[in-house]
């Protein structure tokens, strides 16, 4: 209060796009103690990148252009990024088309007895543009890395379609949703 930082009691800090604390712009905030952000270790360890670029660098990253994944760490693991079921895009009024893959014809899960699972990716209708994904699998929060680079930087899950892919690899279920989106 002191030093006029904006904060909900419960909620945390509030923040500028710039990560600046709204009150005192010579103060940042990162991690758990920011209002509306994902409460995530990854999440925190971005934030802190971008609080040293604006800082020390002066540049202009914004928490709005990140991309983040969660994953919940189960077994199969469950990992998210974006809109991760159609329910959710119909909710916010976004039409997708939503192809999968599933686990039960992957060579490598076959071999490592984990072929339980399923990758789904969820593009804006008619297009190949990525607005989220959800996996279920061992390694999912490895898997969707590739996705969440992807929609950062606006690749289209054509591109994951004809990306080679090692083999024998669960992420090969990623590539199925590609092949599928080109055939």
């Amino acid at each position: 209060e002191a030093a006029g930082i904006q904060y909900t009691l419960g909620k945390g800090i509030a923040v500028n796009d710039l990560a600046q604390t709204v009150g005192n712009p010579n103060v940042y905030a990162v991690g758990d103690c920011v209002a509306g952000v994902p409460r995530l270790t990854h999440m925190s360890g971005e934030m802190a990148k971008l609080v040293v670029q604006n800082a020390l660098f002066d540049d202009d990253w914004k928490l709005s252009s990140l991309v983040v994944p969660a994953v919940a760490y189960t077994e199969p693991e469950l990992a998210t990024v974006g809109i991760y079921s159609a329910e959710l895009a119909a909710h916010q009024g976004i039409q997708v088309d939503t192809y999968r893959a599933g686990l039960e014809h992957n060579d490598r899960a076959i071999l490592e007895s984990s072929n339980v699972g399923f990758c789904k990716i969820h593009c804006k209708a008619g297009t190949d543009e990525i607005v989220g994904c959800t996996i279920v699998a061992e390694r999912a929060g490895e898997m969707i890395n590739e996705v969440t680079l992807a929609m950062k930087n606006n690749i289209g899950l054509k591109a994951i379609g004809r990306n080679i892919h090692s083999y024998p690899t669960t992420g090969e279920a990623v590539m199925g949703c590609g092949i599928q989106y080109i055939n």
